[in-house]
Parts: structure tokens; C-alpha cells; sequence
């Protein structure tokens, strides 16, 4: 991956997200009155669903870029190796699994999202 690419793609996804909280936020703070009905109806508008369902998958890039950098920062061979030489030599293994494990993760969370908010 290109380095300033994830860079930007980070970053702006953070900032796509605040600004998906900030809307969220006013919607509750400006409501004279907040009720079930009221609630409800803002949260089954085609609208927040689909705004939702995007600010999920910029939320998971997110996450996405950031555990990737943990992973290529600290589970490395010279890195695990200081800790442990037999950790070093299974670096790759553990970095795969590292990588498998939050790409099954994000699918398990894609899916309960999906399910919770469409169906």
C-alpha cells in the first residue's frame, strides 16, 4: 500500500465520521422534545440508514488501516526476534493470523450491521 494513500484515507475517513456524529448529535440536541416516535422515525429514514451503513464501511477502512500498520510496525521478525528468537521465526504465521482474524472480525461486524439496520 502506498504510504500517503492510507495516510489521507485515514484521516479523511475519521473526519467523514465525526462529521456523521456531529449530525447525529444536533438531530438529538435540537429536538424540543425527544420522543420514541420522533426517534424512531429518524432512525428508519432511508436517509440515517443509508448514511449509517457508509459511515460503517468508512469506519472499518478506518480500523482497517490502522491494525494493518500494527501489524507491518510490530510483527515483524527483528521485532518479535528481540523478545524471543523462536517468536521472530514465526513472525509471518502470526502476522497472517493477525491480519485473518480482524478481516473475519470486520465481516462478522459487516454482517450484524446489515442484518440490525435493513432487516
Amino acid at each position: 500500500m502506498k504510504g500517503s494513500l492510507i495516510w489521507r484515507a485515514q484521516r479523511y475517513s475519521s473526519l467523514i465520521i465525526f462529521t456523521y456524529f456531529i449530525y447525529v448529535a444536533y438531530f438529538i440536541f435540537s429536538s424540543d422534545i425527544m420522543s420514541f416516535d420522533i426517534w424512531t422515525n429518524f432512525a428508519l429514514s432511508a436517509q440515517l440508514k443509508i448514511a449509517t451503513s457508509l459511515i460503517f464501511m468508512l469506519l472499518l477502512l478506518h480500523a482497517f488501516i490502522g491494525l494493518w500498520t500494527v501489524g507491518t510496525d510490530y510483527l515483524t521478525t527483528r521485532t518479535l526476534g528481540f523478545l524471543n528468537r523462536s517468536l521472530g521465526r514465526k513472525a509471518k504465521l502470526l502476522r497472517s493470523l493477525y491480519y485473518l482474524l480482524f478481516a473475519l472480525m470486520g465481516l462478522l461486524y459487516t454482517a450484524v450491521i446489515i442484518y440490525t439496520l435493513w432487516l
